[in-house]
């Protein structure tokens, strides 16, 4: 008996034919890599450390290395925001034309850099 095989333009499009769950996990998957790349650069670009960013969040040095490495999957919008803050940047919220959990861009600003580039002008 011959299994009808079906053609897939990518391995994406095969894996959530063949588990619908695969789709939402990957969502979830995502956002929690992006948050931790996002956290990691910014910690890089602005040589801080986890204790003081920690400390300057107000927040425990285990949550910010659990972001780091994208352990952490429970995060409260207090933490986040004051972690966001204690980096110089605000969170920008934006109305996008599809429901998707993944959003269509991100945005950050950098009070830092926007303060000190005022200034030299």
């Amino acid at each position: 008996m011959d299994k009808e095989k079906k053609d897939f333009t990518s391995t994406y499009e095969r894996l959530i034919n063949e588990d619908p769950e695969f789709e939402k996990d990957l969502e979830k998957r995502y956002q929690e890599f992006i948050l931790s790349e996002l956290l990691l650069a910014v910690m890089e670009e602005d040589h801080i450390s986890i204790r003081r960013l920690a400390k300057e969040a107000g927040v425990s040095p285990s949550l910010i290395q659990d972001l780091r490495t994208g352990k952490k999957d429970n995060l409260t919008f207090r933490s986040f925001s004051n972690i966001v803050e204690a980096l110089g940047y605000d969170i920008v919220l934006e109305k996008r034309q599809r429901k998707s959990h993944t959003p269509a861009k991100l945005k950050m600003t950098h009070h830092k850099r926007t303060i000190s580039k005022m200034q030299h002008a």
